[in-house]
């Protein structure tokens, strides 16, 4: 496997990290600080990294289980994720219509959703280091996670601009533009796993 095998897997690997990022700007837009909009490149990054090299050093042990339950593992996690942004969104209506004077709540982007999201959109890494194991690689399985970690950073970075432009352009659609993307990320995984 060459170094640049490793980059264009690095660059597949994080399109659903980049997609989640745009998600969550437009989501969360109100709830974001800068700090949180930076936890995100590095927490999808962390993992990113330490999936390939848990994949490589696991082996053929649960091989089999994720080859054939990854995607469906991921959809599945990705559709409780827009579930949840849609019954918060539907829910925060129906309080503003019982109490028209109360202010809405922000649809709150904590850790918890940040963590859930970075084992979902890394699971395919993990796959990734499983398949690394078997294969003879040119360094280092830490550099080339290093190298995957850091494309999704940059990636996820640059998402990160395009998200927060997008939740100003979309102002009150944003948050069901996030719902969507994720949506569409569920379904995405689940075909893959259906065909694959």
């Amino acid at each position: 496997m060459s170094v640049w095998e490793i980059i264009i897997i690095g660059v597949a690997l994080a399109m659903d990290a980049f997609a989640l990022t745009i998600a969550n700007c437009t989501t969360y837009e109100k709830s974001l600080t800068p700090v949180k909009e930076w936890s995100m490149p590095t927490a999808f990054a962390l993992f990113q990294f330490l999936m390939p090299v848990i994949g490589y050093f696991v082996g053929g042990i649960f091989a089999g289980f994720l080859q054939s339950f990854a995607k469906f593992l991921t959809a599945g996690i990705f559709f409780i994720l827009a579930a949840k942004i849609t019954f918060d969104v539907l829910e925060d209506k129906r309080k503003g219509k019982q109490q028209p004077s109360a202010p809405t709540k922000k649809i709150r982007f904590t850790v918890y959703v940040l963590l859930i999201q970075a084992i979902a959109t890394s699971i395919d890494a993990l796959a990734v280091g499983i398949t690394f194991a078997a294969l003879t690689l040119p360094f280092s399985v830490f550099i080339a996670a290093g190298i995957i970690g850091a494309i999704t950073f940059l990636i996820v970075a640059f998402a990160l601009f395009i998200g927060k432009s997008l939740g100003k352009l979309l102002g009150k659609y944003a948050v069901w533009c996030g719902a969507i993307i994720l949506f569409a990320l569920a379904v995405k995984n689940l075909v893959e796993g259906i065909i694959g």
